[in-house]
């Protein structure tokens, strides 16, 4: 029930209204803390540092040891080398780990060892190209291309690649 004065509100009244309503105003003595907002936090720019130069082919943040073609097959060049480097850290390094040292998905490539092949650059052209639909030691099978979208140009430079990289090993 409100006062009214001759037609008015009661004086009492509207100074407890203005009181009350004083209470409700952001940062008002007594009242409500003042309730800030901002944008996203200023962070400074060292908090986030440039990441590590990666080149496919090698291990994160290492520079790319380049493998050297010795004895080249008639056809095989060392520019198809460096090129089939690069697209093998794309996605054949997923199973055959980064400079093909192997996993447990894959088998190494940078040694003689051949488990489905002889290891010459034409069958390993063709394995790439077929896939291995059954693996003699390990527990999937490798698609065509390795899964990826290679054209026959990056399938031969990766088969360049994999033919010097074994080249580099032991027995």
């Amino acid at each position: 029930m409100a006062y009214v004065f001759r037609g008015r509100p009661a004086p009492a009244a509207l100074l407890l209204a203005a009181a009350l309503l004083a209470g409700c105003e952001p940062g008002a003595q007594g009242g409500y803390a003042k309730i800030s907002y901002r944008g996203d936090p200023q962070v400074p720019s060292h908090a986030y540092p440039e990441p590590p130069t990666v080149v496919p082919g090698t291990s994160v943040g290492a520079a790319a040891a380049k493998v050297v073609l010795a004895n080249p097959p008639a056809g095989v060049t060392q520019a198809m080398v460096d090129a089939g480097q690069a697209s093998f850290g794309t996605v054949c390094s997923a199973c055959h780990g980064q400079n093909g040292t192997g996993s447990p998905a894959g088998p190494a490539l940078n040694d003689r060892a051949w488990l489905n092949i002889s290891g010459q650059y034409p069958e390993i052209v063709t394995l790439i190209n077929s896939g291995v639909p059954k693996p003699k030691q390990y527990p999937g099978m490798m698609p065509p291309k390795g899964g990826g979208a290679f054209d026959d140009a990056q399938v031969r430079s990766i088969a360049a690649y994999v033919y010097a990289l074994s080249q580099q090993g032991g027995a």
